[in-house]
């Protein structure tokens, strides 16, 4: 293992240390570990990069409702950028670091229909990840290209101090709403504080309805696990921030909506639709608005697997770009996957550029999480 990941050790070896408590007692104490290594080619220009992440998690129930977790990353690339694209095609670039935390705080359940945290959190996980987009690696399907683009906001590889509330009032319906710090970061010197007056806030929240999945069933009528799970979202994201250029405010908003809608069956495969749109309100200038768009074709193997091709466009100030994204993730075993990945990037500013980026992706992901 690299020197980039050894301020990790301390976090992998609790969780060794844990293993048998939580054979034990599974319900109080879970724990996740997961490793991404991408081999990155741009065949345009002939560059090559090599990126990698590695995260470790905890959480532990305690006492009646409440829970302690944490979380922490190292991430390590080689190379110079295999594009130079404005979206990122791959959602696991970052600096290398050894080590960062993604979540550190306090959560409170409520009767399971309200959840409140406080602490260090990520809004990735929150309010963008759903079923359809994680299935792809570029990294506007992961967070909106006007949220990350336009706020300091919460997301991989940085986290933001916050206070983070769910309430849900049935089982299809979620109702979620955080107040963050207005500058995230990966630095710890930085991460761990909450000052308005001198970084800004940012407000984002969400309405997610998950319908049953009564619509798509085996022949004997029980659910189809294997379909794509319906999810539909609406969020909206306000604040304001100081520009570092002028030192002046800068406020406004952006709304999105995103769509996961299973299809109907290919033989023993599923086929599901993706969509996603957005737009900014204010003085947010830097990306202003986006949308995507993708089929997805899961279980096209005997133990799973998925395949997905979508297109992502953003608009910017003084530019705009589409990725097409054609990827397909193959399970080996219950714990490691292979995701081979053909990334089409055109890029208009002053001038055009099209780059072809092909991706080869390791996971694996161990754990109870």
């Amino acid at each position: 293992m690299s020197i980039m990941h050894r301020p990790l050790f301390p976090f992998i070896l609790l969780i060794l240390h844990i293993l048998p408590l939580s054979a034990q007692n599974d319900s109080r104490l879970k724990w996740g570990i997961e490793g991404i290594s991408e081999a990155q080619w741009n065949a345009t220009d002939v560059r090559t990069a090599w990126a990698n992440k590695l995260a470790v998690a905890l959480e532990l129930r305690t006492w009646k409702g409440g829970s302690i977790s944490a979380s922490a990353l190292a991430t390590g690339h080689l190379g110079d950028a295999a594009a130079d694209d404005l979206q990122d095609f791959s959602n696991i670039n970052a600096d290398s670091r050894a080590f960062r935390f993604a979540d550190l705080g306090i959560g409170q359940h409520f009767a399971d229909k309200l959840f409140l945290f406080a602490g260090l959190r990520e809004a990735d996980e929150d309010y963008f990840n759903t079923p359809a987009a994680s299935v792809f690696t570029g990294s506007a399907y992961g967070c909106v290209p006007q949220a990350g683009d336009n706020f300091a906001l919460g997301v991989y590889p940085d986290a933001a101090l916050g206070l983070h509330v769910e309430y849900a009032p049935t089982a299809s319906w979620c109702l979620r709403t955080s107040v963050y710090n207005g500058a995230a970061s990966d630095r710890l010197e930085s991460q761990f504080r909450f000052r308005p007056r001198h970084d800004g806030l940012a407000n984002i929240g969400s309405i997610t309805f998950t319908p049953s999945l009564r619509y798509f069933l085996h022949p004997d009528g029980s659910e189809d696990a294997d379909a794509l799970t319906p999810t539909y979202v609406v969020g909206y994201l306000a604040g304001w921030q100081y520009d570092a250029e002028t030192s002046l405010r800068r406020r406004g908003a952006i709304l999105w909506a995103s769509v996961d809608q299973p299809l109907f069956r290919i033989g023993r495969a599923r086929l599901g639709v993706f969509a996603m749109g957005g737009g900014r309100i204010g003085q947010l200038e830097d990306t202003r608005g986006h949308w995507a768009a993708a089929l997805i074709l899961s279980r096209i193997m005997r133990h799973g697997g998925t395949i997905g091709v979508g297109i992502s466009r953003a608009y910017y100030s003084d530019a705009h770009e589409h990725d097409i994204e054609a990827t397909a993730c193959l399970p080996l075993l219950s714990w490691l996957s292979l995701q081979p990945t053909l990334h089409l990037i055109h890029t208009t500013t002053t001038v055009s550029t099209t780059a072809f980026v092909p991706t080869l992706r390791l996971n694996i992901s161990l754990g109870t999480l």
